[in-house]
């Protein structure tokens, strides 16, 4: 399934996906519900204090807890809890305050230094180096000793201490955006510099200026209590947790209880911030931590939530077999199914296509073979994957790390982002060897060669010491192949591996896939949206259209009688040598996505042969003797075209 994104956007997640897995962690929603109380303490000072926080009555002083003065008074007998709630109306304000300015200082230098360079960013960065050397506390004590004493200066003081670091995340995320293409359409198109900053820039820098902010609240927190511990900050009588921190120190062997009650304020709101941006992280997917959700899944392995027992298995030499596949995303308005009850099976030295337009299964469904869906936002909720005699829905994850790369193996579309660029080709593949084999480096270096020898590399010798930005498209798809033939599998998913490759490479690696596969005897699950592909190197083919398999034969009867008028439109759609005059027929309308799907039968609004039944009755798979399965109600009465 292909997923399309709003242009500008490069990594983004929906809000109601970020918020359902912030509530999921635990941490950051008890940090975001003690955080949302304490400001509405601050707020609501006025009404919540039980007496004013400057009131004296000096013989009542260092009580302790009672239920009048709930914790205890000061050494002028002020009431410890009233001055507590007023010293966080302080504390988050200045907090607040410093890291706002911090950030109306940072954005501009940080968005100017990235996308301008040269000159400019040297000029900035070199200028943020030099306030980064020093030690923040040191340069902030600074800045509050020329400026003098007082909460706006020390929160001035503040705000210049956090300003580099911020200014150097937003470069570095600035940077990154504006090698995107659609920064490049923007400028193109003669798009004003200011409008690119704000509308393309901006909003792919806000997550993780969002989780450094919240983390950068406690750090202003710390800050600002230890200048009013040295008395640089908030002047009396106005009270603060670190003048009240500073007050008891002077008294500690009086009341020395005194000391924890501001003190664990401090440590309690800093642990909450920062356990906040911790949860805005993972929420964001922006951490390199494993996501963890309620289901139990986690990237690098999809979450199963089915129900019943799996099917059973077909008999004889089947290599693969995929029984009722189900799988579903989390989205705001609940799960959206997007592959829904898949069945095929793949046996020794066959090859099955998947084809269909984007957005109609075909590369969830090789996903979830290999488990590889993030979860969440993904899950199997049904069906069987059975490799062999293993039950893959039921494995766990270090199980599956030993299949992968070893029984079953996946080449996919874009070998360049597939490749590691820093690591030269001869590497990797030697670690891809050892990492399912017990060889010697030595051998697995022999075995690497050999590898690429049969992939058909030219002076393999050589191209095991080039990086992959120094091969061409074609070298570097036959270098993934050789990777995916390193553990000897049975299974090879191959997911539009020729769709980035001109005319002529495409043929020599469907050439060398089909050499490969009667070679070796592989079962080879091949992913592709273009027919004429199909007919070149698979013996059976699957037609996917909104999740659903929607006809299922062999290519010779696919081709020449098609039995579902979505399959009839796909072969229309093909390019013949009598069509070069004629515009190409293109299906009128789109595959609908998972949340508007119709009723009835899926492809009813764009099919040209729809009856009324059609639109209210589910159609159901049906089995055809020796000629497959389609479901398409008017299989029998309709005379479809074949391929041109």
């Amino acid at each position: 399934m292909t997923v399309a994104a709003d242009a500008g956007v490069v990594a983004s997640s929906g809000s109601g996906h970020t918020w359902a897995r912030l509530r999921a962690d635990r941490g950051a929603l008890v940090a975001l519900v003690f955080l949302a109380l304490l400001c509405c303490v601050a707020l609501g000072a006025d009404l919540i204090a039980p007496a004013h926080p400057s009131q004296l009555d000096v013989r009542r002083a260092f009580e302790g807890p009672s239920a009048e003065h709930l914790l205890g008074t000061d050494d002028l007998g002020r009431d410890v809890m009233s001055r507590m709630i007023y010293g966080a109306r302080v504390s988050v304000r200045a907090s607040l305050q410093v890291v706002i300015g911090a950030l109306l200082i940072a954005l501009p230098l940080g968005l100017v230094s990235g996308f301008f360079g040269g000159r400019i960013d040297n000029l900035l960065m070199r200028s943020m180096d030099a306030l980064m050397s020093l030690p923040p506390l040191i340069l902030a004590l600074a800045i509050a000793g020329v400026l003098g004493p007082g909460l706006t200066n020390t929160m001035i003081a503040i705000s210049i201490v956090l300003v580099p670091s911020f200014a150097r995340l937003i470069r570095g995320q600035t940077l990154a955006v504006r090698e995107e293409v659609f920064v490049e359409a923007s400028i193109s198109i003669g798009s004003p510099t200011g409008w690119i900053l704000r509308r393309r820039i901006l909003p792919n820098v806000a997550s993780p200026l969002l989780v450094q902010a919240s983390i950068a609240l406690g750090t202003a927190l710390i800050v600002e209590a230890s200048l009013s511990y040295l008395g640089l900050g908030i002047q009396p009588p106005q009270p603060s947790w670190g003048s009240m921190l500073r007050r008891a120190y002077d008294d500690v062997f009086a009341g020395g209880w005194l000391l924890f009650i501001p003190g664990a304020a401090i440590a309690a709101t800093v642990l909450a911030f920062n356990a906040l941006g911790e949860g805005l992280r993972d929420a964001l997917a922006l951490g390199s931590g494993t996501l963890r959700h309620r289901g139990g899944g986690r990237l690098g392995l999809t979450g199963v939530r089915r129900s019943g027992p799996a099917p059973s298995p077909d008999e004889g030499e089947v290599v693969l077999d995929v029984r009722g596949l189900s799988v579903e995303f989390d989205s705001a308005a609940g799960p959206q199914r997007v592959v829904d009850d898949i069945g095929f099976s793949i046996r020794r030295g066959q090859t099955l296509g998947l084809v269909g337009e984007s957005g109609s299964g075909k590369t969830v469904t090789a996903l979830s073979v290999m488990r590889l869906i993030p979860s969440p936002p993904g899950h199997i909720v049904a069906g069987s994957v059975r490799l062999g005699g293993s039950e893959l829905l039921e494995l766990s994850l270090p199980e599956m790390r030993s299949l992968r790369g070893d029984r079953m193996a996946m080449v996919f579309q874009d070998a360049m982002t597939s490749l590691n660029p820093a690591l030269s080709i001869g590497h990797q593949l030697v670690e891809a060897i050892r990492l399912h084999r017990d060889v010697r480096r030595s051998d697995a270096a022999q075995r690497a060669l050999e590898l690429l020898q049969r992939v058909q590399i030219p002076d393999p010798g050589h191209r095991m010491r080039d990086y992959p930005h120094q091969l061409s498209g074609g070298m570097r798809q036959r270098v993934m192949i050789a990777m995916a033939l390193a553990g000897e599998p049975d299974l090879l998913i191959a997911d539009e591996p020729t769709t980035a490759l001109d005319v002529t490479v495409q043929a020599q690696i469907l050439d060398l896939l089909r050499e490969l596969r009667d070679e070796l005897g592989l079962a080879m699950l091949f992913v592709t949206h273009d027919l004429g592909v199909i007919a070149q190197i698979c013996d059976e083919v699957s037609v996917f259209y909104a999740g659903q398999i929607v006809e299922h034969a062999d290519i010779a009867t696919l081709f020449e009688r098609p039995r579902h008028p979505y399959t009839e439109g796909l072969l229309a759609a093909m390019p013949g040598l009598d069509s070069a005059a004629e515009a190409l027929y293109g299906i009128p309308g789109n595959v609908p996505p998972p949340q508007r799907m119709p009723e009835g039968c899926r492809f009813h609004p764009r099919c040209p042969h729809v009856m009324q039944q059609c639109r209210s009755q589910e159609t159901p798979l049906i089995e055809l003797d020796r000629e497959g399965s389609t479901r398409c109600l008017r299989y029998a009465d309709l005379q479809l075209k074949g391929a041109p």
